[in-house]
């Protein structure tokens, strides 16, 4: 008589911890993220970023010289040239009084803030033009553990900060990974525009938000797909802003 072997169901896989996600977006980025569109979570890389954000602010301020350097931006402008210097001072005072306290608080509002709008442009983007039916909540799950890389430029600038004297920080490119802290002095602002779109750490967080998304539905994202979305957008916003700033 014939007999039959019933195969044993393959087991369930254990869901990745916070810290696993952490971790794994950089070593196994595709599997992290199918857990994290299963099942969302942002509270870890958020809080990591923004309390790094916060310890870069607070370093920071003790390394800038904001009226020299809010004043040195601001002479870039024909009108401000126009102005008497009385009228520079009234003008730049709100700026560097500004500046001088919201840089110790800035990450607290930046990161989660750009983590919602990110997130929104990609849930609309990815179920509109691919009908992925993702929810929101992966999305911003997604989108959070993509912006990781900004955590190990944060580190890298508190190790670059302290060597750093005082006035001697652009703290648009407090670690050097643009193409724009390469340009010269006095380059085109169409090039410097772009040089600054051109950077390491940003093109990581394009690449895992990619892989990211592609993972949360491989049926109906493809990672070919997927790319040329977050790229596609990506470079819409790169020629609206050198436009804006050949304009």
């Amino acid at each position: 008589m014939a007999t039959t072997t019933s195969m044993p169901a393959p087991e369930a896989q254990a869901p990745i911890n916070h810290f696993g996600r952490l971790i794994g977006v950089f070593f196994s980025p595709k599997q992290t993220f199918a857990s994290i569109a299963e099942r969302p979570s942002w509270v870890a890389p958020l809080l990591l970023m923004v309390i790094l954000g916060t310890c870069v602010g607070g370093l920071l301020n003790t390394k800038m010289n904001w009226g020299e350097y809010i004043r040195h931006k601001a002479e870039e402008s024909p009108r401000f040239a126009q102005l008497s210097e009385e009228q520079k001072d009234q003008a730049l005072a709100g700026q560097i009084k500004f500046w001088s306290s919201f840089s110790y608080v800035i990450a607290v509002v930046a990161v989660p803030l750009s983590a919602l709008c990110f997130s929104l442009i990609y849930w609309g983007a990815f179920n509109l033009f691919r009908g992925a039916g993702l929810r929101y909540g992966s999305a911003f799950g997604i989108t959070t553990h993509a912006f990781l890389p900004t955590a190990i430029a944060n580190i890298l600038a508190l190790i670059i900060l302290p060597l750093k004297s005082y006035g001697d920080v652009d703290p648009e490119s407090m670690v050097a990974t643009s193409l724009k802290a390469y340009l010269p002095d006095g380059a085109p602002k169409p090039l410097a525009a772009l040089g600054s779109s051109l950077e390491l750490f940003w093109i990581w967080f394009l690449v895992l938000a990619a892989i990211g998304f592609a993972a949360a539905n491989p049926k109906k994202i493809k990672p070919g797909a997927s790319f040329g979305i977050v790229f596609g957008l990506w470079a819409i916003w790169v020629l609206a802003k050198v436009a804006w700033a050949a304009i």
